[in-house]
Formats: structure tokens, C-alpha cells, sequence
């Protein structure tokens, strides 16, 4: 393959993006790739002097990282670019340089994979001097939209730890995400490779002596690496025999030295500046442990290549150490400065032996940092980013829907045409237009979004027809057809409830109003508990209806039974009314203080009607089997069970004798 690298730092600079792009480009050419630098330099016309490097002009910004800011395009660089037949571009930040290598690539129809280096939430304070609260959520949130954006217009990112990966995810970044973390050379580091000479020579330089232990620091000397912790720390250090070495320069490098001075500590600290990245393994082999307190770090090539050179490591805990640094066995963590000294001192103190089984532990541990499985491990995203590129979709046509838009998508390789369904925000996050096209990786991903989609538009038509729960939409989810996952509905009931579709608070509120006035509590309970509304909810918006209010609406309720239960005993509608009020959720006791307070004088009048009626019905029914007293027995049973007082049947029965021996 024919790879072109897009990096705002390289070589001389010394850091771990620097490093990374080393180390990617030598794992790749290994591989038998071809290999393509393009960065930046200080100067005002591109640079081309090193085989198969591009230096685009630019300025150094010495406060941020001591990168160059490049200029954002250069017609010429991006010819000779052109005639090179890339097969894929790797980006590896987010600044001009980069930028360039995403217009190249979009120009010459190329695959691009973008590589996140930096944590850039922890770097505000360049841009937030005053240390506002306000100032720095606004930057946070422009960077993470920013870094959202730049991880959705690429092919595939890489993120070289699980800690990045969950920033991207935090960001919103959707596109394939491979952890791969970054390879060095382990050799470099061995101190079997290193040269002895050169090694004492630093020990003049600096000087050491033979009974000297030093704990170094090595890397960009800056805020985010809150070095000026441990500078504080090792005023509390006690062996005077140990010392320390920062190794670096950067913004910081200044206010350190000041700090040193402060304590007292110029002799036991020891500022080296800015050195040659081909002496780092050197300055390693000068020390005895390694000490580095950040907590920025998306990987921590810096913890890698001390351990790499057996040194065992002093840090504050962080996710992207918990596979490098083991407690008493690779390293020691450390919380404040006076842990950090104390821990210092207790390894010093360690038999000379029980220190060189930390070297064969450290070095056992970043065995996995092999450069070549790290080149191979990219050149499968590579792969795999060209393959989706080669069967990629053009967008024929586009129109709107809603607030979506329906895209026409063919492919060359296949005879029917593909519709797809994508928000607004998709549309202009993944830059898409007509005559544009999608790889097909985005576009699996835009089809799986689509059913969601597709899902939240059926759930906004139920919505607009009448109110749901939260409850009643996730049970329409869930019986769908083809349903979503539980992840998938979860989230389109959260999207639903953020947007204001639905929402139980109001529902319950609202329903409550609605049906307060003719249902008891009881039973406005039960409705909305089967609507999955929470019974606190309920409660909270039932503490408004009264004992009176509840009797008023049972004597509302009671008054319609009365009027339409006929052809009944008095006994026996008062007891039906009573029935139909429990039912209704009234308890028992309320249900009797409404009947006894209803008027039924009407009804009692209609008691003898009903009487007669009730008695002439039992009569046709039974005389067809019984006679005489039999006959009479039954009647009276069953006049007693329709409620009918026995003083008053027995006088009906009275009266039908002496109407009959008239």
C-alpha cells in the first residue's frame, strides 16, 4: 500500500504523537508499505528535502505543545500528493496540517483513518487564562463537537487506549472506533543496547555519582503534566542520596525551575531542557525509576518506555495504567506529595536484588507493545477502511421528509438501487449530498440508525393521535415487528422524553384533572398503574382530592345507578348501587354514607309495581311445576331473593288470594 501520514508534529520535535508516527511509519515499511510523511516546519516555502517528507511552512506556537501551525493548504505539496497514487491517508490530529490531508482527501477521492492523540479537555487552560467556570464548559463543549465532527468525516478512527475510546463514545463519535495502542521499538530501551559511554558520560555531565539514585521525569514540561506535584513532593523525600531529573522543556520549564529554587531543592533536582529524541533511551538508562503525575494522557508512551527499560514506575492512578502499573510489583501509585515521597523512599531503601526484580517484571509487562504487531494491527484498519471505500454508495438523489432526508444510494456493484432514511443532524455531520457518496461501513451504520429512525417517527404518529407513558410507548417498541434491541428502545425512549414527547409527570398530572372528577382515587390509582406510572408520581397528584371531594363524586356516580336500576326492590338496588360504588374503588363505608344519603322515596313508591311485576314473573315460571303450597314457597323464595321485603309479599300474596276468591 502507498500511505500518506498527515501529522502537525514531527521530527525534531520530541513528544508522543512524534513518537507514535516514528514508530507507526518504521512497523509499516517493515511491512513492505511505502510511506508518506507530510508535516510542517518553520520556514515560508514547503520543504522537501527528506526522502518521502513534506514540510508544508509554518509557525512554531510555542505555548501549545511547541507544534507548527502550518499553512492549510498548499496547491504544489497537494499535486505532488497527487501524482504519488495513495492508497489510503492517516491523519493524526486535529490542526492544519491534518486539515489539509482531510481537503487532499477528499479532492482525490482517497480513504482517510484519523487517529485521536489527545485528551483536549485536559488542555483548556491555554485558552482559558483566568480560569473561568463558564469559559472552560464552553471550550469543553466546543471541543468535544469539534473532535465529534472530525471522528464522524472519516473512514475508521484509532484510539490508543479504552480510556480515548470512551471520550470518542462521550463526544458522540459514531464511526468505527479500533482501540489499537501505540508499538515502540522494545529493543531501543534494553540496556543491553544501549551504549555504556554514553550512559556515563550524562552521569559526568549531570553529576552522578556512583551512590546517586535518581528518579526521572521525562516529557513535555507543562501545566497538564502537573509536574510542580512532584517537585512539591520531593522536598519530602528523606535519602539525600536520591535525586531527581526533569527531562524536557515546555511552557513550564521556567515556573519549575523557580519552584525547585523555592524549596531549596537546586541541588537535588535536575533540569536538563529540551533533548534529542535518539538520546531518550539514554536518559532512561540513567535512572533508577520513573516518576510522571499526569493524569492527560491518552496512552502514556512515556510509561511504556520506562517500563521498557526496566524502570519501575511512580504514578497517579489512571485507567490507561491499569495493564502497565502494578503495585510493589511494576510501580507505586501515589495520591498527594507526601505519599509520593514516602513511596520513594521505601523502594530506594530495597536490597539492590529486590529492585532488579522490578526491571524483569517492567519489562515482562509491555511485551505486548511490539511494533510489529502495532504496524499490523493499523494496516488491518487500512484494509479494512479501503474495502468500504471500494464499495461505497453515490447519492443519486435527495429530498426531504420530514425533518429527515431519503436519499436514492446506487452502487456499481449492484443492480438495485438502496433507500435510506437519515436525520438531519447525519446528514450534515457526515457531510452528505447529492452526487457525494458513503462507504459502506457508514452506510450499515446510517441502515442500522434508520430502523431507529424509522421507529421514532411511528412513535411521534401515536403521539400526536393521543398522549402515552413512557410505559405504553416501550410496550409498543417492544410488540413491534421487528423490534429494536432493549440498548436501541431504551435510547428512543430517553430521546422521546429529552425532546418532550412524552412525559409521565405531566401525563399523570394532566389525566388526574381529567378524570379526577368522576373516578375515585382508588381506581385512578389502578388506571395509571397499569399505564406504568409510579405510584409516588400518583400519589403526589392525588394528595389534592379530599374525603369531600371523594363523597361528591360517589353521590354523582350513585345518583346515575339510581336512575338506571329498574324493576328491582328497594333492597336490592341500594345494595347494587353500594356493589357498583366499590367496584368504582369507594370503600364500603363511604359507598353506605352515600346510599343512606340518597333520596329514594320515588322508589319506594314503585316498590309495589316492582313487587307486582317481580311476583307475576315467578308465577309463570314456576306454575308450570308446582301447585299449591309448593307454588307458593317458591315464589316467596324468590321475591325474597330479588331483595322484596316478607311483610310486603305476604300481603301481595294476600291480595292475589282475595282478588282471586272474588
Amino acid at each position: 500500500m502507498k500511505i500518506a501520514i498527515f501529522t502537525d508534529t514531527y521530527t525534531p520535535d520530541i513528544n508522543g504523537v512524534v513518537s507514535s508516527v516514528v514508530t507507526l511509519k518504521a512497523g509499516l515499511e517493515q511491512l513492505g508499505h511505502e510511506v508518506y510523511i507530510i508535516t510542517s516546519h518553520k520556514g515560508f516555502t514547503p520543504d522537501t528535502s527528506e526522502k518521502n517528507v513534506y514540510r508544508l511552512p509554518g509557525l512554531e506556537i510555542k505555548k501549545l505543545y511547541g507544534y507548527k501551525l502550518g499553512t492549510p493548504y498548499s496547491r504544489a505539496v497537494r499535486d505532488e500528493i497527487a501524482s504519488l497514487g495513495l492508497d489510503v491517508i492517516h491523519v493524526q490530529q486535529e490542526f492544519t496540517v491534518s486539515i489539509f490531508g482531510r481537503i487532499v482527501a477528499h479532492q482525490l477521492q482517497i480513504p482517510v483513518v484519523y487517529t485521536y492523540h489527545t485528551m483536549y479537555e485536559d488542555y483548556t487552560h491555554y485558552v482559558n487564562r483566568f480560569n473561568l467556570k463558564g469559559v472552560d464548559e464552553v471550550t469543553k463543549r466546543l471541543l468535544s463537537g469539534a473532535v465529534r465532527y472530525l471522528g464522524d468525516s472519516v473512514g475508521a478512527v484509532i484510539a490508543p487506549s479504552m480510556k480515548t475510546e470512551e471520550a470518542l463514545l462521550r463526544y458522540g463519535v459514531s464511526r468505527p472506533i479500533h482501540i489499537i495502542p501505540t508499538g515502540i521499538d522494545l529493543d531501543a530501551f534494553k540496556k543491553e543496547h544501549i551504549d555504556k559511554q554514553v550512559v556515563n558520560d550524562l552521569r559526568k555531565q549531570y553529576g552522578l555519582d556512583e551512590q546517586t539514585k535518581l528518579i526521572s521525569y521525562i516529557g513535555r514540561v507543562a501545566q497538564e503534566k502537573d509536574i510542580d506535584m512532584i517537585v512539591e513532593g520531593f522536598q519530602y523525600v528523606s535519602d539525600p542520596q536520591i535525586k531527581m531529573m526533569i527531562v524536557g522543556g515546555g511552557p513550564s520549564f521556567d515556573d519549575l525551575k523557580k519552584q525547585a529554587a523555592k524549596l531549596h531543592l537546586e541541588n537535588r533536582i535536575i533540569f536538563t531542557d529540551k533533548q534529542p529524541s535518539n538520546m531518550m533511551p539514554s536518559y532512561y538508562a540513567l535512572a533508577d525509576a520513573f516518576v510522571s503525575p499526569s493524569l492527560s494522557e491518552t496512552q502514556g508512551m512515556t510509561f511504556i518506555e520506562a517500563l521498557a527499560s526496566g524502570l519501575p514506575v511512580f504514578a497517579r492512578h489512571d485507567e490507561v495504567l491499569d495493564e502497565l502499573v502494578y503495585e510493589n510489583k511494576t510501580g507505586f501509585y501515589f495520591a498527594d506529595e507526601k505519599e509520593f515521597a514516602q513511596k520513594v523512599d521505601s523502594f530506594f531503601a530495597l536490597e539492590k536484588a529486590e529492585r532488579e526484580a522490578y526491571e524483569r517484571a517492567c519489562q515482562q509487562v509491555v511485551e505486548k507493545y511490539d511494533v510489529e504487531k502495532f504496524a499490523k494491527s493499523v494496516e488491518g484498519v487500512y484494509k479494512e477502511v479501503i474495502r468500504d471505500y471500494a464499495e461505497s454508495y453515490s447519492i443519486e438523489s435527495v429530498r426531504t421528509s420530514d425533518d429527515c432526508m431519503r436519499l436514492r444510494l446506487i452502487n456499481e456493484k449492484s443492480d438495485d438501487d438502496e433507500t435510506l432514511l437519515v436525520s438531519l443532524d447525519d446528514y450534515v455531520t457526515f457531510q452528505l449530498r447529492k452526487d457525494g457518496f458513503i462507504e459502506y461501513s457508514l452506510f450499515l451504520m446510517l441502515k442500522k440508525k434508520e430502523k431507529m429512525l424509522l421507529a421514532y417517527r411511528m412513535c411521534l404518529r401515536k403521539i400526536r393521535v393521543k398522549d402515552r407513558t413512557r410505559k405504553e410507548i416501550y410496550d409498543l417498541l417492544v410488540n413491534d415487528e421487528d423490534p429494536l434491541s432493549i440498548d436501541q428502545i431504551n435510547k428512543l425512549v430517553e430521546t422521546l422524553e429529552n425532546k418532550g414527547y412524552i412525559n409521565d409527570e405531566v401525563y399523570t398530572l394532566m389525566y388526574v384533572e381529567r378524570n379526577g372528577s368522576a373516578l375515585s382515587k382508588k381506581k385512578l390509582v389502578r388506571q395509571l398503574r397499569a399505564k406504568g406510572i409510579p405510584y409516588d408520581m400518583i400519589d403526589q397528584h392525588l394528595q389534592t382530592i379530599t374525603e369531600e371531594d371523594e363523597l361528591a363524586k360517589a353521590k354523582v356516580l350513585a345518583r346515575k345507578y339510581q336512575d338506571g336500576i329498574r324493576n328491582r326492590s328497594l333492597k336490592e338496588k341500594k345494595d347494587m348501587i353500594k356493589n357498583k360504588l366499590i367496584k368504582n374503588g369507594f370503600t364500603f363505608t363511604q359507598a353506605n354514607e352515600v346510599v343512606e344519603q340518597l333520596d329514594f322515596a320515588e322508589d319506594e313508591l314503585k316498590e309495589n309495581v316492582a313487587l307486582s311485576s317481580a311476583y307475576e314473573k315467578a308465577l309463570r315460571t314456576y306454575s308450570r311445576k308446582y301447585s299449591e303450597k309448593e307454588l307458593v314457597n317458591r315464589i316467596i323464595q324468590y321475591l325474597l331473593r330479588k331483595g322484596f321485603n316478607y311483610d310486603d309479599i305476604l300481603r301481595e300474596l294476600e291480595k292475589r288470594e282475595l282478588h282471586g276468591s272474588e
